[in-house]
């Protein structure tokens, strides 16, 4: 009812739409965040990014020398989420229903919608959804005995809904319809997979990710840099997955197309924050986003020879006349929350004053410019966490 009674709302645009399920809903009612706070987040394809962000961990002494990254098998079908309201008022048993919604990509679908069968399917199973709810509570407390759920949140359990029509093409198309459980949020982290890794309702066709084996990986961080092999691992596995897909071999459907891998850090905070991770895809599905040892090798040829021009740029002057700019514009220099107009001056100080000999790199390099500003952007970024540190500032 509540979805044919939303189709009157099309006309007055998604945002509407999605208010007007909120407002009518007994999640909204109660509390339960905004939708947009529940939906499951971006993961960077760019190793650049995922390197970027071991880098913080690092400076901020959070990863080991070795450091174990995990990967689990991304599926091609549907994201798709079951969120818990946790709030007291639904306790009981009998109102579940009443305090789940289910999630594609990026909003609220009703019980009774049907995106390839997401989530008609899985919503006729109420006893299933409690079943599952239960368990996942019950084995946070087994793995966390030193913590306390945070019934503010919601609990999120995401995946991906696949099987049938929901993407063609692939192996994952050759199985009925089924929810595949990926990642488990609780007190708004998400939590380490392999503690929920057997928590399935197959009386519902809800699966876990593991039914196709984790694979972990040792990185050195000591060579957080592109050419690090464990890297290139990373892309070799994906590239195996997108050859066949492991998840569809469990269920007897084999040397089928699948389409890669999502790898996490295994640190705890890197794990309970999307941020960190990384996805690698095969060459069909994920061409653009290779970690290519040849264009990584050209690169690097590149940004060493802009990367020691950047070092001769970022002086200790210039470092200083950046902090004498936040100075001036009435900005708090011990602050961290100035760091971007900190970067910024000296990222435009540099392109300004060395236009000459940026402009001579532009002929050896299309991408000369970019390539100035990031190296650059790095070199400030750095200057100003050192400076925080004489400082005594919190860089929590």
């Amino acid at each position: 009812m509540q979805f044919l009674k939303s189709l009157s709302y099309f006309n007055l645009g998604i945002s509407t739409y999605i208010q007007h399920i909120m407002t009518s809903s007994p999640s909204a009612e109660h509390g339960l965040p905004r939708p947009k706070d529940n939906l499951f987040p971006k993961i960077s394809g760019k190793h650049e990014d995922f390197l970027s962000q071991l880098q913080k961990l690092k400076y901020e002494g959070k990863l080991p020398p070795t450091l174990e990254v995990e990967g689990t098998v991304k599926l091609h079908g549907m994201h798709a989420d079951i969120v818990y309201d946790l709030h007291d008022e639904f306790a009981d048993e009998a109102a579940t229903s009443k305090s789940i919604l289910f999630q594609s990509r990026n909003r609220i679908c009703a019980a009774d919608e049907n995106q390839q069968g997401w989530p008609r399917d899985i919503a006729q199973f109420p006893d299933a959804l409690t079943y599952l709810k239960t368990r996942v509570l019950t084995r946070f407390e087994e793995r966390n005995p030193d913590k306390v759920i945070n019934k503010a949140f919601p609990l999120i359990i995401a995946g991906e809904w696949i099987g049938g029509r929901v993407q063609r093409g692939v192996g994952l198309a050759e199985l009925s319809n089924r929810f595949v459980i990926l990642s488990i949020q609780l007190n708004g982290l998400w939590q380490k997979d392999e503690d929920y890794a057997d928590i399935e309702a197959e009386k519902a066709a809800i699966y876990s990710v593991f039914r196709a084996r984790q694979t972990k990986l040792k990185f050195d961080t000591s060579n957080i840099t592109a050419d690090n092999p464990t890297l290139f691992e990373m892309q070799r596995l994906a590239d195996e997955v997108e050859k066949a897909c492991p998840f569809a071999a469990a269920f007897g459907i084999k040397n089928s197309r699948g389409e890669g891998v999502v790898w996490k850090p295994g640190v705890p905070e890197a794990r309970a924050d999307a941020k960190y991770w990384l996805k690698t895809k095969g060459p069909i599905c994920g061409k653009e986003n290779r970690i290519d040892p040849a264009k990584i090798a050209a690169d690097a040829a590149r940004n060493l020879t802009i990367g020691d021009a950047a070092t001769r740029w970022v002086t200790p002057r210039r470092i200083e006349q950046g902090f004498e700019y936040l100075l001036e514009m009435n900005m708090d220099p011990h602050k961290q929350a100035c760091i971007k107009e900190y970067i910024n001056w000296i990222v435009n100080d540099v392109l300004v004053e060395e236009h000459s000999e940026i402009a001579r790199y532009k002929n050896q390099f299309a991408d000369a410019e970019q390539a100035v500003k990031k190296k650059v952007g790095y070199l400030a970024r750095n200057a100003f966490l050192e400076k925080m540190k004489e400082f005594g500032a919190d860089l929590a």
